[in-house]
C-alpha cells in the first residue's frame, strides 16, 4: 500500500494530520507532558522519559533494520541485473536497471525513501547516529499520537508486502528473509522480535505520511532538468582560430616623455625591496639530552622572555644553561658570543643561515620566510643603529620581533629576532626606468592583441551573418591567426579535450552556427564557432538521465524540507539528552 492509498482510505485521519500540523507549526506548543518517567531519563521527548535500554532500543532496532531493508532491497537489484555475476553493475547493466526502474517507478522510489529514511533518522543533536535515531523515532511516536495515526496490522502486512526488499524477481513474496528478520525458530516467529520489527515499519509509514503532507511530493521542474542533462552530455564540433600575440605588429616605441610619465603615473609600482636585520640564537642538545626535552626548557626561555618584551636573551641563555633542573645544552658560537646578527639583507637576498629549513607549524620552511612574512613591527634601521651606537641595542625592542624556537634537521632550535626593518621607498627613475619600460612594452602589446582580436571577432561576426562559416575563418586566416577543427568533443569531458581558450560552458551557451565570445589571453586570442552539436547518448547518459539527477534531486529537495520538520519537531515536543550523552550539536 504506498502512502497515498493510505492517506485516501483514512481521508478524515488526513484531514486531522494536516490540520494539525499547521497548527503545530503556527502554536509551537513549548509546553510538555508529565509522568512518573520524565523524572529520570536518557532521552526525553514530549515530556515522556526513556531509558537507556530503551533508548538503545529504539536505536539499534531502527537503524539496523532500515538498513538491512535498504541492503536487500539494493542486493536484490543488484542480482536481477548483474547479467556476468561480478557482483556489481558497470555502465551497461546500470543502464538496463535505470530503464527497468523508469518504468517501475514505485521500486526506485521505495529505494530513496529508505535511503532518506536512514539517513533522516541518523541526523538529530547527538553525535551518535543510533541516539539519533532513537530521538526521531521517539520525536514520530510523539506526533503520531498527536495526530492520531496509528496504522493497523493489516495496513503493515499491506506494507511489507509491497516493500522492494520482500518482492522476489518473480513477484513472490520473500518469506525467508521475513522470517530472518523476526527471529523465525523453529518453524516458531519470536514474538519480541516481529513486535520490533513491525514497531520500526510502522514508524516508516509514519515518516512517509508526514513527508507526502509537509514536501506535497515537491519536485523540481522535469523538462528543466532533461534539457540541463541533455546539454551537459552533448558533442560539439566546430572550428577555431588561434591569433598568437606575436602575429600582431608591435607597437611603436614608446619615447622617453612617454615612459617619464608612465613611471610618474605608477611609481607605486617601483619601490626598492624591503630589508631586515636578524638576530639568530642557536641552542645545541648537551650529552644525553633529547631534543623533546630541550623543547621544554625553551618554553620557559620564551615565557621569562615574553615577560621581559623581548628584552635580555643573553642572560636569559647564561641563567637557563646555569640552571641544573634544566635540560643541559649549550648556546655559545666559536667566539664566544651568544648569537649572531646577520648583515642587512633583502628576501631575495638571504644568507645560508636563513635559508636554514626549519620545523614551522608541522611543515619543512625555510627560516628567512617565516621571519619576512610573520614579523612586521620592529624598529626602524636607523632606531637601531643609533640605539646600538649608544650601547642599548634593545632599547626599541618588543616581544612581536622574535619568532621560535625552531627545531632543524641537524638536531638544535633556532630562536630569531628581527632588529630593524627597512620599508620600501619609491625608487628614482632611473633606477625603475628599465623595469617601467618592461611593463609599458607589456601593456602596449596585450592592448594591440585585444584591439586586433576584437577587430577580426566583429569582421568575422559581421560575414557570419551571410552564413558561410568557412568564408569566416579564412578571413582568421589572412590576418595571421591559425585556424583548425575541432570535435566532436564531449562537454562532460576534460576541458583538456577542447580548443584553447573553449570552456564547456561558453560551447554550451554558443548557438550551432555561430562564434562563441571572444577569449583573449597572454599568450594570444580565441575564436572558436559551433558547427554543430548532437546528444551523445551512450548508458552512462541512460543512467544519469532516468536514474541520478532527477530522482536524486527530487529525493534531496525533499529531505531538506523534512530537516526543517524535524528541528521544528524537537523544539515543539522539548526534546531534552541526558547529560550522560556526549557528543551534543547545537542545533
Amino acid at each position: 500500500m504506498t502512502v497515498l492509498e493510505f492517506i485516501r482510505k483514512n481521508s478524515l485521519l488526513a484531514l486531522i494530520v494536516i490540520a494539525a500540523l499547521l497548527i503545530g507549526f503556527i502554536m509551537m506548543d513549548y509546553s510538555g507532558k508529565q509522568n512518573p518517567m520524565s523524572k529520570d531519563f536518557y532521552i526525553q521527548v514530549d515530556g515522556t522519559g526513556y531509558s537507556y535500554p530503551e533508548t538503545y532500543a529504539l536505536g539499534e532496532n531502527g537503524a539496523a533494520y532500515v538498513q538491512s531493508l535498504y541492503s536487500n532491497t539494493t542486493r536484490k537489484m543488484i542480482e536481477r541485473f548483474d547479467t556476468d555475476k561480478n557482483g556489481e553493475l558497470n555502465e551497461t547493466e546500470n543502464a538496463a536497471m535505470a530503464a527497468w526502474l523508469s518504468q517501475n517507478p514505485q521500486v526506485d522510489t521505495a529505494m530513496r525513501t529508505m535511503d532518506a529514511i536512514y539517513r533522516s533518522w541518523g541526523y538529530g543533536m547527538a553525535g551518535d547516529a543510533e541516539i539519533n535515531f532513537a530521538v526521531n523515532r521517539a520525536v514520530l511516536k510523539a506526533e503520531a499520537k498527536n495526530l492520531g495515526l496509528a496504522p493497523s496490522k493489516e495496513q503493515i502486512d499491506a506494507y511489507i508486502q509491497a516493500m522492494p526488499a520482500f518482492t522476489n524477481a518473480d513477484g513472490s513474496f520473500d518469506q525467508e528473509l521475513y522470517h530472518r528478520l523476526t527471529g523465525f525458530h523453529n518453524g516458531v516467529a519470536s514474538n519480541p522480535t516481529e513486535k520490533a520489527f513491525r514497531d520500526v515499519v510502522a514508524d516508516m509509514m509514519v515518516w512517509e505520511c508526514i513527508n507526502a503532507l509537509v514536501t506535497d511530493n515537491m519536485q523540481y521542474n522535469t523538462k528543466a532538468q532533461g534539457e540541463l542533462i541533455d546539454a551537459l552530455h552533448q558533442t560539439v564540433a566546430g572550428k577555431t582560430a588561434w591569433l598568437a600575440k606575436d602575429a600582431v605588429p608591435a607597437p611603436a616605441e614608446p619615447t622617453e616623455e612617454e615612459l617619464k610619465a608612465y613611471w610618474e603615473t605608477h611609481k607605486d609600482r617601483y619601490k626598492s625591496d624591503e630589508r631586515r636585520i636578524i638576530s639568530l640564537y642557536t641552542l645545541r642538545p648537551g650529552e644525553d639530552t633529547t631534543l623533546d626535552a630541550l623543547m621544554s626548557t625553551a618554553d620557559i626561555i620564551m615565557q621569562d622572555l615574553s615577560q621581559a618584551n623581548g628584552k635580555g636573551i643573553d642572560p636569559m641563555l647564561e641563567g637557563a644553561a646555569a640552571n641544573p633542573e634544566n635540560a643541559p645544552f649549550t648556546y655559545l658560537l666559536e667566539d664566544g658570543k651568544t648569537h649572531r646578527t646577520l648583515p642587512i639583507c633583502t628576501l631575495a637576498t638571504i644568507p645560508a643561515e636563513l635559508q636554514t629549513l626549519v620545523d614551522h607549524n608541522g611543515e619543512s620552511t625555510e627560516l628567512g620566510k617565516v621571519l619576512f612574512n610573520e614579523v612586521d613591527s620592529a624598529p626602524t634601521v636607523a632606531e637601531f643603529e643609533t640605539a646600538t651606537a649608544a650601547g642599548d641595542p634593545e632599547k626599541h625592542t618588543s616581544i612581536r620581533q622574535v619568532r621560535g624556537f625552531f627545531p632543524t634537521k641537524e638536531g638544535t632550535l633556532i630562536l630569531a629576532r628581527v632588529e630593524a626593518i627597512e620599508t620600501p621607498t619609491v625608487l628614482p627613475y632611473e633606477q625603475a626606468r628599465d623595469k617601467a619600460l618592461a611593463d609599458l612594452k607589456a601593456e602596449r602589446n596585450d592592448t594591440a592583441l585585444a584591439d586586433a582580436a576584437k577587430k577580426l571577432y566583429d569582421e568575422m561576426t559581421a560575414t557570419l551573418d551571410g552564413g558561410d562559416i568557412n568564408a569566416v575563418f579564412e578571413k582568421a586566416r589572412a590576418a595571421g591567426a591559425e585556424v583548425s577543427v575541432f570535435g566532436p568533443v564531449s562537454l562532460a569531458g576534460l576541458d583538456s579535450q577542447l580548443p584553447k581558450g573553449s570552456t564547456p560552458q561558453s560551447l554550451m551557451s554558443t548557438p550551432s552556427g555561430k562564434l562563441a565570445e571572444l577569449v583573449v589571453l597572454p599568450e594570444g586570442a580565441a575564436i572558436t564557432a559551433v558547427v554543430s552539436r548532437s546528444i551523445m547518448v551512450s548508458p552512462e547518459y541512460t543512467y544519469t538521465k532516468v536514474g541520478m539527477y532527477m530522482p536524486e534531486f527530487n529525493s534531496k529537495l525533499r529531505t531538506d524540507l523534512m530537516t526543517d520538520w524535524q528541528n521544528s519537531a524537537y523544539s515543539r515536543f522539548n526534546v531534552l539528552l541526558s547529560d550522560k550523552i556526549k557528543g551534543v550539536s547545537q542545533q
